[in-house]
């Protein structure tokens, strides 16, 4: 879905400390176009390009939206000595989005100035014949640099038989005075316009200045291209001297024409002729010394060498560079897949919410909100546990009757174990008789009455054994009382006994009512704790979205890392593929290489290199440039140095 200006706005005020890189990464991310971008802020499209621009390093671009923007930065030697100065230009194309994009033969690029002001429309172009990319590899810089470094070092450059400044050729090209002599026939300042203009023509392989061409400078020559003070010519082809008003006709582009110089009159000839034979001497000399076919053969096999390597590295460094981008691209396609990213979710309890910062991805703030049902729910069982902690407060007066009978209790179990069992039988025993005493008493007064009433109070009879004589009467009273005695002491034992474990179960009783002392304190809490429990029973349940989402997004995460996983192999994989001998060999540096490792060919183009300077030789050495012939010897020179085309 297309992001929209309102949208683009919004982002740009929640975030309003974003610097202009963060800015085009959040672009990036988004799909959102240089065009977008100025739509929304009201800024023209050139200054969000140059801005965009500014934050791409030297050698990558970025694509945005459908836009492709590609700056390139002046650099400055080489080496250590290697600087970037600055954008030189932007280039901006449209793409399909893909990283991987290639646009077709005739896709036209938009040109704008470093500071955003658009330049020129420029088209792409591409000739993959086998010639066509040979013309390509000539016509490429790199090339070019090492084929007219190569010459400019031995020929035709700073210091060579025909460039250089005067105070250095001495050494190796022509000396000072035969420097200044050309300089005065060409009209250069100080051997830098026209000899340095011939030795660049020669090194590019472009096409031979005309001599008119060649005075570029603003000295004091006899053909001054400039608006020198006592030069003949302008470089427009406008007579400065009066004797030389009819003599040619006004051209723009500054060359003589073999019917203008034929028109010369005597007066300019006679001034023009001692100048130019004066560099004669020095231009065949040095020519003849220097420009052998071999010299020129190894200059040339030389060049195509190192323009091969050049070449090839250069196409190395792209592949490196593609593959760079294909990694990079892949790896934050990783980066993103791998990011938590939490799925808010809602339950009839309640409602998730992330909050993710839409410049890195990453999570800010998590929360849950509750339904309002589970709302007023919770809310109700907060107002019971209020009333819960109310009661909890009041339970322990009421449960402290509780408290005193245990107490009691306590006390009286302790009194009735402070007797041993046999002192508390003999209290009984003692007590039993004590109550059978009286009885027993008029119980034998009676029967002793009643035998002296009958007679006998004085009849005897044996018991047997040691038991002395008396009545059957008193011997069944004295009987009884034996065997009520006997059961009396039986009793008190078990008394004794019981008394022990009555006072046990007094201190047992008691710590029982002790125990339901506490407890019902305890159990005082029972509806704080019930009403709590629910409160926090709806929490939990308000609580599952957030859990469930934060788990469906880590699976996600999980997901996402795998899959990242998976194209950065791959990426891996053709990268090491791209990058291979196989697919970065380039075959014009391979063409290049066998010509300049080439003997034959080396020696094939140095002759005919050779046979062109010598034309250029009997050009300039034409006895009609000192004679009224100066016309006829302009249009010989020009004749032969058309061999170098």
């Amino acid at each position: 879905m297309a992001v929209t200006s309102q949208q683009i706005i919004d982002f740009l005020l929640a975030n309003p400390g974003m610097s202009d890189a963060q800015i085009v990464a959040a672009m990036e991310q988004y799909g959102v176009s240089p065009a977008q971008m100025a739509q929304a802020v009201g800024l023209p499209e050139g200054e969000v390009v140059s801005r965009v621009a500014a934050t791409i390093p030297e050698g990558m671009s970025v694509t945005l939206g459908d836009t492709r923007i590609a700056p390139q930065y002046e650099v400055r030697g080489s080496g250590e000595d290697r600087q970037v100065v600055g954008i030189e230009n932007i280039y901006v194309e449209k793409t399909t989005g893909d990283v991987n994009y290639k646009s077709p033969v005739g896709t036209p690029i938009q040109v704008y100035s470093p500071t955003g002001e658009f330049v020129n429309t420029i088209k792409t172009k591409e000739d993959q014949s086998f010639f066509g990319g040979l013309v390509d590899a000539f016509k490429d810089p790199v090339v070019l640099a090492a084929l007219g470094g190569a010459a400019a070092g031995g020929l035709l450059g700073t210091g060579g038989a025909l460039g250089g400044t005067a105070a250095t050729v001495g050494t190796t090209g022509l000396t000072a005075a035969e420097l200044a002599q050309l300089d005065l026939a060409l009209g250069g300042a100080g051997g830098t316009a026209g000899a340095t203009a011939l030795g660049n023509a020669l090194a590019t392989g472009s096409a031979i200045p005309t001599i008119t061409s060649l005075t570029g400078g603003s000295g004091a020559g006899a053909l001054t291209g400039g608006a020198g003070a006592t030069g003949l010519l302008t470089g427009a082809g406008t007579p400065v001297t009066t004797a030389a008003t009819g003599a040619l006709t006004p051209t723009t582009t500054g060359a003589l024409t073999t019917a203008a110089t034929g028109a010369l009159t005597p007066a300019a000839t006679s001034a023009l002729s001692p100048l130019v034979k004066a560099a004669v001497p020095a231009v065949t000399g040095a020519l003849t010394s220097a420009l052998t076919p071999t010299n020129i053969g190894n200059l040339l096999t030389s060049g195509l060498t190192t323009g091969a390597g050049l070449l090839q590295q250069q196409t190395s460094k792209e592949a490196a560079q593609a593959a760079q981008a294909r990694i990079d691209a892949e790896t934050a396609a990783a980066k993103q897949a791998a990011q938590f990213r939490p799925v808010g979710m809602t339950t009839r309890f309640g409602t998730s919410q992330f909050q993710v910062d839409p410049t890195t991805g990453q999570l800010t703030s998590a929360g849950y909100t509750l339904s309002p049902e589970s709302k007023a729910a919770q809310d109700r069982f907060v107002a019971l546990a209020g009333q819960g902690i109310t009661q909890a407060e009041q339970a322990q007066a009421q449960f402290a009757p509780l408290q005193t009978g245990a107490q009691s209790l306590f006390s009286l179990g302790n009194q009735y174990l402070a007797q041993s069992p046999q002192e508390v039988a003999q209290n009984y025993l003692n007590q039993q008789m004590a109550l059978l005493q009286p009885g027993r008493e008029l119980e034998l007064a009676n029967l002793q009455n009643k035998l002296q009433q009958q007679g006998r109070a004085g009849l005897s009879v044996a018991q047997g054994g040691t038991y002395g004589a008396t009545t059957p009467e008193l011997q069944a009273l004295y009987n009884a009382r034996a065997m009520q005695e006997a059961q009396l002491a039986a009793q008190a034992q078990q008394a004794g006994q019981q008394q022990v474990q009555f006072g046990a179960g007094l201190l047992g009783t008691g710590a029982q009512t002790m125990g339901n002392y506490y407890a019902g304190q305890q159990a005082a809490y029972a509806p704080y704790t019930t009403a709590l429990g629910q409160i926090q029973a709806l929490e939990t349940a308000a609580q599952q979205p957030l859990t469930m989402g934060a788990a469906l997004g880590q699976q996600a995460a999980t997901a996402g890392a795998n899959m990242g996983r998976l194209g950065l192999t791959g990426a891996q994989l053709s990268t090491n593929l791209a990058t291979g001998q196989a697919a970065t060999t380039n075959p014009y540096a391979s063409l290049l290489s066998g010509l300049g490792s080439s003997n034959a060919f080396g020696q094939a183009a140095g002759g005919l290199i050779s046979g062109g300077l010598s034309g250029l030789q009997a050009g300039l050495s034409n006895t009609a440039l000192g004679s009224s012939g100066f016309g006829t010897g302009l249009a010989y020179g020009n004749q032969d140095l058309g061999l170098f085309l």
